[in-house]
């Protein structure tokens, strides 16, 4: 049985996105939920801060911290599920983070899947790429009122798993920058079914 690495959004915290990523667990599946260490201002964590608008490519100091988190969440998965098949998912910049996860040299033949909720991609080009050599499955959830991160965003992400032919299950919904819990048990299922 696979292991669902999920991650939590700017602000957020491992035990914020806790009860969701339950939610999604066949039986008999492992979770870990790693947590970002850098502190947000206002409460939580990030797995990057800036000071700039979500639509804006990151700059080096975030680009930066991006590498480290994704260091720090490696070690996390070396530790705790050293050998099992993973299921890479996260919320907005945890989304983000499982792209970038995903191109991990140490991960990547090891992932069965993407769940990616409200999120963009933080390296287009670089995970373009990573697919061409490595597709694989994918579960994209975004509202089309989201004000965090745009359609656009959300559509190019998209466009770059559908260009590296990788079987994407779309789940777009009328609401903003959240998970649609009328749509997750397509989410569930979609777990199932790549876990066997």
């Amino acid at each position: 049985m696979p292991t669902l690495v999920m991650m939590h959004g700017l602000t957020g915290t491992a035990n914020l996105i806790r009860p969701l990523a339950e939610s999604l667990l066949p039986p008999g599946m492992n979770l870990i939920l790693p947590e970002a260490t850098i502190p947000h201002p206002k409460r939580g964590f990030a797995w990057w801060l800036r000071d700039a608008p979500p639509s804006e490519p990151l700059d080096e100091q975030s680009l930066s911290q991006v590498d480290a988190s994704v260091e720090s969440i490696v070690s996390c998965i070396q530790k705790d599920a050293p050998n099992q098949s993973l299921i890479l998912g996260g919320f907005s910049q945890g989304a983000a983070m499982a792209t970038e996860l995903f191109m991990h040299p140490k991960i990547q033949n090891r992932v069965l899947g993407l769940v990616l909720i409200s999120g963009k991609l933080v390296r287009p080009e670089k995970m373009y790429s990573s697919l061409m050599k490595t597709p694989v499955p994918v579960v994209w959830m975004h509202g089309e009122r989201d004000q965090i991160v745009s359609m656009e965003q959300a559509n190019q992400l998209c466009e770059v798993f559908e260009k590296t032919n990788c079987t994407i299950l779309k789940l777009q919904h009328h609401k903003g920058h959240m998970v649609n819990l009328e749509q997750k048990p397509e989410i569930v299922e979609w777990i199932n079914s790549i876990s066997q």
